[in-house]
């Protein structure tokens, strides 16, 4: 095997690109990191860099007191954390990549989000390409791991073309003229297994150039923006996971399809309707029977762009889906709920008054542990999240939740720019004060209000991909 420092710095790269699919490339290089770098001796690397950078004040405040003597001790010391710090501070770069991780990059190749991640369509080619390069090399580098990386090497090489994208689509040329071109680059750079990809795609739309007449044309014809390019399978848990999930105080949930809601997709945020999401949103026509709380909560989706933890562009498909949920009740006011032993193996103090930043930094380390060794399901498949608004929506209602004064974390982030700079809210909601089971707000990731409860679920990794 190649240097463990370059296997990791190419796994947080690929992590950084492949973001639905990021914790796993993560805890790849945690296990290929904890040999050299302990997470505990990266701490301690970190604090001595603390130590070092207060040492110069006490010095100075020792000189201040012609105490010579502690000004001999402290400068000893500084030498010497100095050559430990210089020394290792190459690693401890890499290790804080992995180790301490609280960003979450957005999904470049996502549709609608070029504003936020600044990356121009044209430069998405290359960014495509530098993946590929890099799962290859892991690839060849890293056996025990090839699987995986080749299954995201073919889920790269397969996806539609790159300007095709519906929520950034600009009216100037169809779908089908872009696959086209793009088939026309890939002939010329000798591209086969890309040009037969999208061969497939070409036959679908039938080889027609024909351009839509607006962009509610575009909007409105073929897969809706940023729905799973393929339906959620259903699962059938193993008699092994459903004996161990109640340990963990998960139950199994089957999800029914909401068609009238997923129907609502066609007035989903998009870069042309930033502005008019207001009027939008208030004009938003309900399913027929519908209380008009679903209206504020729908209209988050209308008037904001949302991503999930995976960064991906969030618009929920409302299929058929079997999920895990924690299913306890919502607490009264002035109760606290148990730490079940899912919360303890996230090693989270309990579950109430947590920010997002805390929550999410324990499903890197654990998430997909837990999924593999207690619960005996594949982390490539699925992925242990906050309770996704859209699960919670179609649960809540029999479970009885979103009656109490409290809210319940939800997966995923809403986006803002503020002052230029891009800003991600963590999505919550469910308190009976605002609108009970149809809520959907965002606060702070670093909101830690006693309100907050974090309720978990294990749900299929593909209902979290845009394309």
């Amino acid at each position: 095997m190649e240097n463990p420092s370059t296997l990791i710095t190419a796994l947080v790269e690929a992590g950084n690109i492949d973001t639905v699919y990021r914790d796993l490339y993560l805890n790849r290089a945690r296990t290929l990191l904890e040999p050299v770098l302990s997470q505990a001796a990266f701490h301690r690397l970190e604090q001595q860099g603390a130590a070092l950078a207060e040492l110069p004040a006490r010095i100075t405040q020792a000189l201040e007191r012609a105490d010579w003597s502690l000004v001999k001790q402290l400068s000893q010391r500084a030498e010497e954390l100095k050559h430990t710090v210089d020394d290792s501070r190459a690693l401890v770069d890499t290790a804080r990549k992995v180790y301490d991780v609280r960003d979450v990059p957005l999904d470049p190749f996502s549709p609608g989000l070029k504003s936020f991640t600044r990356i121009p369509t044209h430069a998405l080619a290359g960014l495509r390409t530098r993946v590929l390069d890099l799962l290859g090399a892991l690839e060849r580098a890293d056996s025990s791991w090839k699987d995986f990386y080749a299954a995201r090497q073919r889920a790269f090489e397969t996806r539609l073309p790159i300007v095709s994208d519906v929520l950034e689509h600009d009216g100037t040329a169809s779908p089908a003229e872009d696959a086209l071109q793009a088939a026309r680059t890939a002939l010329k750079a000798g591209d086969m297994k890309r040009l037969a990809a999208l061969a497939d795609v070409l036959s679908v739309a039938g080889g027609s150039t024909g351009r839509p007449s607006s962009h509610a044309e575009t909007v409105g014809s073929g897969r809706p923006p940023g729905e799973p390019s393929h339906a959620l399978q259903p699962v059938a848990f193993t008699g092994e996971t459903l004996a161990r999930a109640p340990h963990l105080g998960l139950a199994p949930r089957h999800l029914e399809p909401r068609v009238e809601l997923a129907a609502l997709r066609r007035y989903a945020w998009t870069p042309s309707s930033d502005g008019w999401g207001q009027t939008a949103a208030a004009q938003l026509p309900l399913p027929p029977g519908s209380p008009e709380e679903l209206r504020d909560g729908l209209s988050v989706f209308v008037i904001h762009p949302l991503v999930n933890s995976g960064g991906a562009r969030y618009l929920p498909s409302l299929v058929g889906e079997d999920v895990l949920v924690e299913d306890f009740a919502d607490p009264a006011e002035g109760q606290t709920p148990a730490a079940s032993e899912l919360v303890k193996c996230l090693d989270l103090p309990g579950r109430r008054g947590l920010p997002r930043i805390a929550i999410e930094q324990a499903l890197f380390m654990h998430g997909a542990r837990i999924l593999e060794h207690e619960l005996g399901l594949d982390p490539r498949v699925f992925r242990l999240v906050c309770i996704p608004s859209d699960v919670y929506l179609r649960l809540g209602e029999a479970e009885g939740w979103g009656r109490q004064p409290c809210w319940t974390h939800f997966d995923g982030y809403l986006i803002r720019t503020i002052a230029g700079q891009v800003r991600l809210q963590a999505l919550a909601g469910g308190d009976v004060r605002y609108g009970g089971l149809y809520e959907v707000m965002a606060v702070g990731r670093d909101y830690d209000s006693d309100r907050l409860l974090a309720r978990f679920a294990v749900v299929q990794r593909a209902r979290m991909m845009a394309w």
